[in-house]
């Protein structure tokens, strides 16, 4: 099964009809919820961004409806990220200032085997072996 981490920038993009990314975000989300990509993967880490943002800007409807969504979706997984993924995660943070929270994201895909992201963020950007995708497309095809 092929597989893609889906970053928080994507899915809030997608809740936030503002958003400056917000066609491109719906586009992506809908895609994977459809079947037309890969699975989507939300890592615990970024799926709390998400309903955290989501709650306080949009309200607690929202949030609870898009977590339902995802949960219920067939083509989308929320695993955690394993303990073991700590360390690495620490020291992708100490080699990329501009990672922050998403060296545990770079832990997780590195953990799994993963090489994308679906992403606006270009921090993602400075890390070998990641490949950053800003549009519904299917790096598989």
């Amino acid at each position: 099964m092929a597989r893609a981490l889906v970053d928080a920038t994507v899915v809030i993009a997608f809740a936030d009809t503002d958003d400056v990314d917000h066609d491109r975000g719906e586009a992506i989300v809908r895609a994977i919820d459809h079947g037309e990509l890969v699975t989507g993967v939300i890592v615990h880490d970024a799926l709390l961004e998400v309903l955290n943002f989501v709650n306080e800007r949009l309200g607690h409807r929202k949030a609870v409806h898009l977590l339902d969504r995802l949960e219920e979706s067939a083509h989308y997984r929320l695993p955690y990220n394993p303990k073991g993924n700590v360390g690495s995660g620490r020291g992708l943070f100490r080699q990329f200032s501009a990672l922050s929270q998403d060296a545990m994201q770079i832990a997780f895909m590195q953990s799994e085997g993963l090489e994308y992201i679906y992403s606006f963020d270009d921090d993602f950007d400075a890390v070998e072996g990641v490949t950053r995708l800003t549009t519904a497309t299917n790096p598989f095809v």
